[in-house]
């Protein structure tokens, strides 16, 4: 008696940098009959082990450190020539999809569709023949139609519909001119006229009227705009020439205004004279729509991948919640909170990128424990060795210390490699804490603009936010202290942040 040959599922490799997706994708391959063979970290990795199983599907992230999955792909083609390679990614379809397809990719599908739909899409790329592939899910609401007045609008890659959305406070009511007689303001609400400025939303620079143009003082956005340290008695020519010829220029005009390029964006000049100096008052204005509609777009991707994360984890334990057992939902709760902590990450850092903007940013001194502080942040994120040469407290604000540490460990992960370091050692009146990282170091060519807003080296797909170094070396300069980076000893990158010993 005959019996029917028995069909082996189609084995698959998984290549993404994320380890809560690939569980998630694992989970999902399973239930519908596929066979995992192998998962990898990064496109090195994932070619290794390709070559190592044969599989007949690869599920290929684009986005990953050490080597993208662009620069994997036709590595990974010629092993695997019967092999069908869907790419996941948070970039815009349009943006992507043409460029995997033509280095060899069968079928591209963006993180935020839901695993369902990811498993059917596979299961059709593997049949053979025309599919569509899934939408991801959308995270930002589309604007109500009864509003009164349109907000900006602007759609990414996949066509889909980003509102730009006014800050957190609501927009402020404007008043008639108020002609009664001026009362006297409440005890304790009195703010001086440095607080003033520097609170203003737009760049103030007041210089010596003298040749040299001397800076005497400088607010937030200023400082932003001419992204040189401006310290009080410095030549404007050093830190800003493309300003300092214009100020000379029309330094005795009553009314002088010109547009001028500078290297934190473009901006409106103003001058005015006081009895012995030369107040610029800078309006970037024209350029805050630009710089926002940055944002959204690089951080539209990194939102998209703990999205993807968290939503797949809700979508499990709704068709799986019965059979999971302990271990199993215990790993996906910590799923949870580790994604839930990357997205907090983010929007801290967009918070903290407008405040500083807008010049309403506030630090909180205190006595900090250097190595509390870090025992604390790497404790259930980071593997990390730790190194304490000096044990003095710094003056520091506790929540900007988190923040700054937390970035530039996620940057060493992010971009770098292990083994991962953070070495706390004395420097003169300073304490440095160094984040080392055994990567490849940060290309001589960017080093240049690598603290600069929404810098981000060219030639790699895993781009970031390019506000993670630049929030760094704003909070620890508001901090009196500095951040910086010098290329490790034996390959690598050391990034530093010095603030001052108590």
């Amino acid at each position: 008696m005959s019996t029917a040959p028995r069909i082996e599922p189609s084995r698959v490799v998984i290549i993404d940098d994320t380890a809560d997706l690939r569980e998630l994708l694992r989970m999902a391959l399973d239930r519908g009959g596929f066979e995992v063979v192998a998962e990898a970290g990064d496109g090195r990795a994932g070619i290794e082990a390709v070559r190592e199983t044969r599989p007949d599907v690869v599920l290929l992230d684009l986005s990953m450190p050490v080597m993208d999955g662009l620069e994997a792909l036709p590595s990974i083609r010629r092993l695997a020539p019967q092999a069908r390679i869907v790419v996941l990614s948070g970039f815009g379809a349009t943006q992507m999809s043409a460029r995997a397809m033509a280095a060899g990719a069968d079928g591209y599908v963006q993180k935020g569709a839901s695993l369902t739909s990811i498993l059917d899409y596979v299961r059709a790329v593997t049949a053979g023949g025309p599919v569509r592939a899934p939408r991801p899910l959308s995270v930002v609401p589309e604007p109500p139609s009864t509003a009164p007045e349109e907000p900006d609008q602007m759609t990414d890659d996949a066509g889909d519909t980003l509102t730009v959305e006014e800050e957190t406070s609501p927009r402020p009511t404007v008043h008639a001119p108020d002609t009664s007689e001026p009362t006297q303001p409440p005890i304790g609400a009195h703010v001086s006229s440095w607080e003033a400025l520097g609170m203003a939303p737009y760049g103030v620079l007041e210089l010596a009227d003298e040749p040299l143009f001397r800076v005497v003082y400088a607010n937030t956005v200023a400082q932003r705009l001419l992204v040189e340290r401006c310290a009080p008695g410095t030549p404007l020519s050093l830190v800003a020439p493309q300003l300092a010829g214009p100020v000379a220029f029309h330094r005795l005009d009553g009314d002088a205004s010109f547009e001028i390029v500078l290297p934190g964006g473009a901006a409106r000049a103003t001058l005015r004279r006081t009895g012995w100096s030369v107040l610029v008052y800078l309006d970037s204005a024209s350029d805050d729509v630009g710089l926002l509609r940055r944002a959204i777009a690089t951080t539209a991707h990194e939102i998209r991948g703990p999205v993807a994360v968290i939503c797949g984890i809700a979508e499990t334990i709704g068709w799986a919640g019965a059979d999971l057992d302990a271990e199993q939902r215990d790993r996906l709760m910590t799923s949870v909170a580790r994604q839930a902590r990357m997205l907090d990450s983010i929007t801290a850092d967009l918070l903290t990128a407008a405040q500083i903007q807008r010049g309403t940013l506030r630090i909180d001194l205190q006595t900090v424990d250097p190595r509390s502080a870090i025992e604390s942040v790497v404790a259930d994120r980071y593997d990390v060795t730790l190194r304490v040469e000096d044990e003095r407290l710094v003056r520091a604000d506790p929540l900007r210390f988190e923040q700054m540490l937390t970035n530039l460990l996620g940057n060493a992960q992010k971009y770098g490699a292990a083994p991962y370091t953070v070495h706390v050692r004395p420097d003169g009146d300073l304490v440095s804490i160094d984040v080392v990282d055994a990567g490849e170091g940060v290309p001589e060519e960017f080093r240049a603009s690598l603290f600069g807003e929404f810098s981000r080296a060219h030639g790699t797909v895993a781009t970031g936010t390019g506000l993670g170094l630049y929030v760094v070396r704003t909070l620890a300069e508001a901090q009196s202290g500095r951040a910086s980076y010098a290329p490790g000893p034996y390959g690598g990158s050391v990034f530093t942040i010095s603030l001052r010993a108590c």
